[in-house]
């Protein structure tokens, strides 16, 4: 087994943060993303504060800031969640079965924290025909031009797993 760090293939950690890390920015969350990241909760459809977002940006897990969706994957599907048809990283994106509420569907969590995000549904758009579905709570946005912030408590040296992500418009 190795200890190297594993990096996704857009260049981003994706070992598990230290637990006083984790445990410090959980207790950071306001009580809807805490239930929602941490207590697998969903918001209320048609109230989520990015449903309307339409800004170019990435949006990245509220919780350890790792990269997960592109506004240039965003699209409207009609069910008062903001949905997506790709991730930003198929690695950043981690996925479980989840049999509550008396039906199986497809969890979606942060691969880095398991923050809870949403679900992901076989009905989205071409190219991909899946519809990632997310609760806003679990959501940082950073519009396009500004830099994602790395987490301050980590390791920047690039040796040690951290990567620099440039965005640019065209």
């Amino acid at each position: 087994m190795s200890d190297a760090p594993r990096i996704s293939a857009a260049g981003f950690p994706l070992d598990p943060l230290p637990s006083d890390l984790l445990q410090s920015r959980v207790a950071s969350l306001t009580p809807e993303q805490h239930h929602v990241t941490q207590k697998s909760g969903t918001e209320a459809p048609f109230c989520g504060g990015f449903l309307a977002e339409k800004e170019s940006g990435t949006y990245c897990c509220i919780v350890c800031s790792l990269p997960l969706f592109r506004s240039d994957h965003k699209f409207d599907s009609g069910t008062g969640w903001p949905s997506f048809f790709d991730a930003f990283d198929k690695d950043h994106v981690a996925e479980n079965s989840d049999e509550s509420h008396g039906m199986i569907r497809v969890e979606i969590c942060c691969a880095r924290c398991d923050a809870h995000l949403g679900h992901v549904f076989p009905d989205g758009p071409p190219p991909t025909g899946v519809r990632h579905c997310l609760n806003s709570a679990s959501l940082n946005f950073f519009p396009e031009g500004k830099e994602i912030p790395l987490m301050p408590e980590m390791p920047t040296d690039p040796q040690q797993g951290m990567a620099t992500a440039y965005f640019g418009g065209g």
